[in-house]
């Protein structure tokens, strides 16, 4: 199933592209499972291994706050601290800041790569 394409949509998913290559990425998008807003978590898997979080401070989706107390609620509930970077980019990162969100994996790969889990 396909999210509707709307103008609205690519302002919030892709802001700053071309029309034409947002309703191209927007054709390939799939709808977001609902039960994951509603349902409770069966396991959470971020108690068990160290995290990174991207903030993407442009997000119109999920604003800075929320992101910002996602991962206060981590730290909490895993009882450690949460490796964060921000970039200016909106919900789609992996689309409209490819090479930031690239280097970012790429540090934090290295950061962990002697780490247990």
């Amino acid at each position: 199933m396909t999210i509707p394409i709307t103008e609205n949509t690519l302002r919030l998913l892709l802001p700053g592209l071309p029309w034409e290559v947002a309703e191209k990425w927007a054709g390939v998008m799939t709808a977001h499972s609902a039960a994951s807003f509603g349902d409770p978590l069966t396991h959470a898997g971020y108690k068990d291994v160290p995290v990174s979080y991207l903030i993407c401070e442009e997000d119109l989706v999920i604003p800075v706050g929320s992101q910002s107390r996602m991962v206060v609620m981590i730290e909490q509930e895993a009882s450690r601290k949460v490796d964060v970077a921000r970039i200016p980019a909106g919900h789609a990162p992996n689309i409209t800041a490819t090479q930031a969100v690239v280097d970012w994996i790429i540090q934090v790969a290295k950061k962990n790569e002697n780490q247990e889990v």
